[in-house]
């Protein structure tokens, strides 16, 4: 029997790792991990046992003890010196002009490795910049470029509902955003009202699509010809959470119906937004 352990480092990365049975420790513990021979140091924030002969040890970060008091300091001494080299980073790039913008600065626990991680719009060639700062900071740096859905989570500031930011505080992996959410939850399209702190669409766009797709394969679809408890007309507008339809009547009366009390009698006209899509992209 072994356990997975869900690792949260310095700079909020989750790492799953392995944790020997033997091994006394539990969740929000601090710890310090070996992966590949360089160590790191975070928080416990889940463990789960596994019953199984096959362990994962050569093929994950493995969690060797419970952090100590050295640990901790050490730990507190390494935040210090980020600081430092974040301060040599940004000087380096600017005396090297390249168009880069540093997010967020990261050793590992024993520093013997400097992660740098950063955006830009186009292709950098960073090999001078590596060279550069490995001779100052006398370890070996790793470049990680990132986008920009990315580079908000390190923020991690307060979106306009008055909450964390969504990528900063949960969200882990993100999934494709589309406009088309936006238009099946009759969302205001203004760019300032469903773009996110990034100037990408918002996460949340995403949490109650599903739903909606769901209420609304329910309902007539829009301008379809439908027959009413007032006689026939036209869908103007739907509701998915009322389930209820607006119709336009052939008196040019404009009347709100429950779902249940309308029935379709023709498509509506071919259009691009007749049909649904599936599929959306960010």
């Amino acid at each position: 029997m072994f356990r997975l352990a869900d690792v949260q480092l310095v700079d909020g990365t989750l790492w799953q790792c392995y944790a020997p049975g033997e091994l006394a420790i539990h969740v929000n513990d601090l710890c310090v991990v070996d992966d590949r021979h360089v160590l790191e140091y975070g928080r416990i924030t889940k463990l789960t046992e596994v019953r199984q002969d096959h362990t994962p040890k050569g093929t994950m970060p493995v969690v060797l003890r419970r952090a100590t008091l050295q640990d901790q300091s050490r730990a507190r001494e390494n935040a210090a010196v980020v600081r430092t080299a974040l301060d040599s980073c940004r000087r380096r790039v600017l005396e090297l002009k390249l168009t880069m913008r540093i997010i967020h600065v990261r050793y590992s626990f024993d520093r013997s490795v400097l992660t740098l991680t950063f955006t830009a719009e186009d292709r950098v060639d960073f090999r001078e910049l590596v060279k550069v700062l490995s001779g100052d900071l006398k370890t070996r740096v790793e470049m990680e470029q990132i986008g920009v859905r990315d580079a908000a989570r390190f923020s991690c500031g307060m979106a306009s509902c008055g909450r964390p930011m969504c990528c900063g505080s949960w969200i882990k992996n993100f999934e494709a955003v589309g406009v088309k959410m936006a238009k099946l939850q009759k969302l205001s399209l203004n760019p300032n009202a469903i773009s996110g702190m990034c100037g990408r669409l918002k996460c949340c766009l995403r949490f109650e699509y599903d739903a909606y797709r769901q209420m609304t394969r329910e309902l007539p679809r829009e301008k379809s010809r439908v027959q009413s408890p007032e006689g026939p007309g036209i869908v103007l507008e739907t509701c998915p959470l009322k389930h209820t339809v607006r119709v336009g009547l052939a008196d040019h009366r404009v009347l709100e119906f429950d779902a249940d009390e309308i029935k379709e009698l023709s498509a509506p006209p071919p259009g691009p937004d007749s049909a649904e899509e599936d599929e959306v992209t960010e």
